[in-house]
């Protein structure tokens, strides 16, 4: 707006000056060399130089207007991709019966570099948050392929939740009996029932809806139904639920009345 006042007022100006010049030039003391072509010329040199200024702002203002319609445009890709981003989260968690936590700080996981600037919009998932969720899953899958020890069972637990906690969700609630690791002093509540079949498929399956959606191709899933792995884990679920010095399993009512 500054700038086309400005060009306003040195047209004005110029075209003052020049009124004036011509209206004085008959009784100016001027070389007789100086003729009216030569007038002419100066009054023309300094129109195109007008022309040009004038020009130059109409392009300057063009561009601004194009870099804030780009500004503008980023943005509201950015709203529409995460509206449609939660809206994907909603239809998992109402088939998978899962529950989804802190859904946008998700989204910003997936995709740091998008925001209400408009400044970048980047449809693809960060890939570090995904190939670091996909070799922790692989990771998992390759622990149940042996006959694992009880360490190696809590330990594979253990990072089955960290998984679930890193894609933000908790697998769905259940009043069946439940493994409680460390239960006489931090109780950590796993939701693993006396077969790991259900946990595992959540992980596989919440993972693919989140690589499809940030342009990643599905990965296979880990079933764990009727293999050998399923058996090893019944019966250190099965040690537990007997008596165990540190672990316990219980329904998750009986396990809160007796914390109150």
């Amino acid at each position: 707006m500054a700038k086309g006042w400005l060009v306003t007022w040195v047209s004005i100006f110029a075209i003052v000056a020049i009124g004036f010049y011509v209206e004085l030039f008959p009784y100016l003391q001027i070389d007789k060399k100086v003729t009216t072509a030569d007038i002419v010329a100066g009054i023309s040199a300094i129109a195109t130089a007008i022309a040009a200024y004038a020009a130059w702002e109409a392009a300057s203002v063009s561009r601004k207007s194009a870099e804030e319609s780009k500004y503008l445009t980023r943005a509201q890709l950015y709203v529409s991709h995460r509206k449609d981003f939660i809206e994907l989260l909603d239809y998992v968690a109402a088939e998978l019966k899962v529950v989804f936590f802190r859904k946008y700080e998700l989204y910003m996981k997936l995709f740091p570099e998008n925001h209400y600037s408009g400044e970048v919009f980047e449809p693809d998932a960060n890939i570090d948050a995904i190939k670091n969720w996909v070799a922790k899953y692989e990771e998992l899958s390759s622990i149940t392929k042996g006959a694992p020890s009880d360490l190696e069972l809590e330990f594979w637990i253990m990072e089955c939740s960290t998984l679930a906690e890193q894609m933000h969700f908790v697998f769905p609630r259940s009043e069946e009996p439940q493994l409680y690791l460390h239960a006489s002093e931090l109780p950590i509540q796993t939701q693993f029932e006396i077969s790991p079949a259900r946990p595992v498929f959540y992980l596989g399956e919440v993972m693919n809806h989140l690589r499809a959606f940030g342009g990643y191709t599905r990965i296979t899933p880990l079933l764990l139904a009727d293999q050998p792995f399923e058996v090893y884990f019944a019966r250190y679920f099965t040690r537990i639920a007997k008596g165990h010095p540190t672990h316990r399993v219980c329904r998750p009512k009986d396990w809160a009345a007796s914390a109150t």
